[in-house]
């Protein structure tokens, strides 16, 4: 600690005002005037290394953000406001913008071309495919069939989308060669059905270069990924493809083979399915 508070903290932070659109001798100067409390242009400008010329309307237009308070005296003094009242002005602020922008861009949406989005698209990366997953099974209205061989793909966040999912009323089925897989699914969705299936693997974990996830979402959306073997040494990768079109041919091929691996219709025997 100094006597202007943890010196550590300053670089992320002014790292952290800047992607929320502050200059960088704005995000200089609110980062010092929230370490100084209560000071002139000139103490600003000492603690932020930022020109006192360049103070003057740093402090300006973060006053207008309601984000510093100025006292008029001689010389002028600032002071930033609380660092909650600071979190909780920007935090409106964004939220204001973003409800705006949902206002907007529906009316921007190509409505014209909906009839053609029966196009496949490829995604790589493991963190990519779990949040397309999460995406499409967010547009869920009547179902979603999920079979997962990864661990890596069940992220928290697609857990959750699986369990809003299920809030609002959306058939959860999840099928996976993989007892701890079955075990988070069942923990966290007492109300889905989760099935046991080999279909389209041989053993668990799944061989490098394996199919390591299906997905299909209203009989419609389906994404399908693989495993990377190129990944880096002891990194989940994976790549996908998906559509959300219900007449590309793909859909219309897995479509019922899915449905009858995971809801275990396929399985007559204790053997597994060859993939």
């Amino acid at each position: 600690m100094t006597e202007y508070g943890t010196v550590d903290a300053v670089p992320e932070t002014e790292e952290l005002l800047e992607a929320l659109g502050f200059t960088e001798y704005e995000a200089k100067c609110f980062v010092a005037a929230t370490r100084v409390g209560t000071g002139t242009a000139k103490e600003v400008s000492e603690v932020a290394d930022v020109p006192r010329a360049r103070v003057y309307d740093c402090m300006d237009s973060l006053a207008e953000r309601g984000l510093v308070d100025v006292q008029e005296a001689n010389p002028k003094k600032y002071r930033a406001v609380r660092p909650e009242t600071a979190v909780a002005t920007l935090h409106r602020a964004f939220e204001t913008r973003f409800d705006r922008l949902n206002e907007l861009l529906p009316e921007l949406h190509a409505t014209a071309r909906e009839s053609e989005d029966d196009d496949v698209w490829v995604i790589e990366g493991g963190a990519d495919v779990a949040e397309r997953m999460v995406a499409l099974i967010d547009d869920a209205d009547e179902s979603v069939v999920v079979a997962i061989g990864a661990e890596g793909l069940l992220s928290e966040e697609l857990v959750a989308a699986l369990v809003a999912a299920t809030e609002r009323g959306v058939s959860v089925t999840v099928g996976s060669p993989g007892e701890p897989i079955r075990d988070r699914v069942m923990a966290a969705l007492p109300d889905a059905t989760v099935q046991e299936t080999w279909t389209w693997w041989k053993s668990f974990p799944i061989r490098p270069g394996a199919v390591s996830s299906v997905l299909l979402v209203d009989g419609r959306a389906l994404l399908v990924s693989s495993d990377d073997p190129g990944s880096l040494p002891g990194r989940e990768g994976h790549r996908a493809v998906w559509t959300d079109g219900a007449n590309t041919p793909l859909v219309g091929l897995l479509r019922p083979l899915l449905e009858r691996a995971v809801r275990g219709e396929a399985q007559t025997t204790g053997e597994p399915s060859p993939v």
